[in-house]
């Protein structure tokens, strides 16, 4: 499985990328990651499991929840479910400029019960994603563009105010090129025997300096990071194939299959076997994988 990075393309005149699900066909969202904040919107379907850094978490019609920059994430949800589910990718340049502080916000709205922080800010994010979901269907003409970033500002000023904590404080200046540069190269690089020590020495830098920019950028270590994404992609060859246990291992970057089990358990709880058994039922193999 690859991790793809998701570049952020916005709309002619407006900053943001928009999306909104197809409502006849299943949500299977790969997982990826982009430098952009997202915000989405299920406003109507069935259950959406969404899966952030390895954690699921799921969804219900009138949820609304965001996403961090450079989170890993993906989603899930039944096929015929007449989905009603949509969002937007903030384009990061453009809100470090307007809003400079935006670059330690840490967000909060990132499950179900933070409505129960502030319900009123909840909803007022809501509506104004529908408003702008409403807009954009209408067609982005001037005068809808000025709407459109009527309500836009006001959804960033809401969120900013409500659902934000400060990033931990750190001596060191992010570097967002190499740390995204890095991350690119372990999603393509996870099932090799690299390490933070090997890819400190590919990209010039100190392990300790490379362990800096990744907490600096993403609250991990670097091999913590790639750690995750070795996990990741374990968790879907358990679910989606039969492959044995082994080769899944093996070819997720484990050293064998103890390396696998130790790791997968501290994370889930779960041995791999354990694991297939109690939740493959609930995915189809795909043998185009295999």
């Amino acid at each position: 499985m690859k991790i793809l990075h998701e570049t952020v393309q916005t709309i002619p005149h407006l900053p943001f990328k928009y999306y909104e699900h197809n409502p006849l066909a299943s949500i299977d969202v790969a997982p990826h990651w982009h430098q952009g904040i997202e915000l989405n919107y299920l406003a109507a379907g069935d259950t959406l499991k969404f899966v952030t850094d390895g954690q699921t978490t799921e969804f219900h019609p009138g949820d609304v929840w965001a996403v961090n920059r450079r989170v890993v994430h993906s989603a899930t949800g039944p096929a015929q479910a007449n989905w009603a589910e949509f969002g937007l990718i903030i384009d990061d340049d453009f809100l470090q400029t307007e809003v400079p502080s935006s670059a330690s916000w840490q967000l909060t709205l990132t499950e179900p019960r933070a409505e129960l922080k502030n319900p009123t800010a909840y909803a007022a994010i809501r509506n104004h994603l529908i408003a702008i979901h409403d807009s954009l269907a209408n067609g982005a003409n001037d005068l809808a563009r000025l709407e459109i970033l009527s309500h836009f500002y006001a959804l960033v000023a809401t969120l900013g105010q409500a659902f934000t904590v400060p990033l931990a404080t750190t001596d060191v200046s992010p570097n967002q090129n190499l740390t995204d540069t890095v991350m690119d190269y372990i999603n393509q690089a996870y099932t090799e025997p690299i390490s933070g020590t090997t890819l400190a020495e590919r990209f010039h830098v100190s392990l300790t300096t490379l362990n800096q920019q990744f907490n600096a950028n993403l609250q991990l270590s670097v091999n913590r990071y790639l750690r995750q994404v070795r996990l990741l992609n374990a968790r879907r060859l358990l679910l989606e194939t039969d492959r044995k246990i082994d080769y899944i291992a093996t070819s997720c970057g484990f050293t064998n299959r103890k390396t696998l089990n130790r790791n997968f358990k501290a994370w889930k709880g779960l041995t791999p076997t354990e694991y297939r058994q109690t939740f493959a039922k609930y995915h189809k193999i795909d043998t185009s994988c295999l």
